[in-house]
Order: structure tokens, then sequence, then C-alpha cells
């Protein structure tokens, strides 16, 4: 089992059912936090610094972290893993290299305007990519 992992609510959410279904299968689950530096660099303007980079990488390695301990805590065996890239590349890589049955992920929907000027969300980018795999894409209840 794969969770991607950034410590949103959203993917605290898909911690939550990461586990239950861990739990529910006896199943070890692989942890990927994924540092887009791209991305940022983009929404910056191109001025990521070394400073802002490393900064980004230990927020990562942090968050990572505590996902695992939080599952650890639980009885769940899990391996962590920063990586670099896109999300939706990174998590392709991944799944292709250690073949997890099933992938969580946090989504949050977007509004109208960002749809625009955003990419695919990574569990559609995911889902043409790794067929044969199923992903579970969490989202937060309405309120």
């Amino acid at each position: 089992m794969l969770l991607v992992y950034d410590g949103t609510s959203e993917a605290q959410a898909a911690l939550q059912r990461c586990s239950q279904l861990s739990l529910a299968f006896s199943a070890a689950v692989d942890v990927v936090a994924v540092v887009d530096a791209e991305a940022v660099n983009a929404t910056s303007g191109g001025l990521l610094t070394d400073v802002a980079y490393t900064h980004l990488e230990e927020i990562a390695r942090n968050t990572l972290s505590d996902a695992v301990m939080q599952l650890a805590n639980i009885g769940i065996a899990a391996n962590g893993y920063v990586k670099y890239g896109r999300i939706a590349d990174v998590v392709a890589r991944h799944a292709q290299t250690f073949n997890p049955d099933l992938i969580v992920l946090g989504h949050r929907a977007r509004a109208r305007r960002s749809r625009w000027w955003s990419e695919r969300p990574a569990h559609a980018d995911l889902a043409e990519r790794l067929c044969g795999t199923t992903i579970v894409t969490v989202t937060l209840a309405s309120a």
C-alpha cells in the first residue's frame, strides 16, 4: 500500500483511511512525501533559493516522520520516502518500482477559476498511468 502524504488536512484524512485499510488487510505501508521544487519555483517567479529549497526538504522530512510514527504507533509497518519532482511523476515511478496494490492520497476540490490555470489533479493523472492499481482518493467531508 502506498500513501502520498504532505501533512495537509486532506493528507491527514488519507492517513486515517490508509491506516484503516492497512489494518483490515494486514498490509505494510510505503509513505511518500514529495518535494515539488519546480512548482514552488514557478509560483515564486523563479526565485527559489538554496535556503528555501533546504527548508522545503526539511518540512517534507518532518512531515514524513510524523506520518510514519503515527502508523507505527498503531502497529502498522511503514517505510518513509522523500522524493523529488511532480507528484504524479514521483508516485507513478514509485508505484512502478514497488508495485503497490493500493494508492491512497488526499484531494482538495478547487474553486472554479483555479481549475483553469492549475494542472490536473494527481489522482486523475495516476488513474491514466497506473491501470490495474486501485487509487483511493480521500476528500474532506463538506462542512
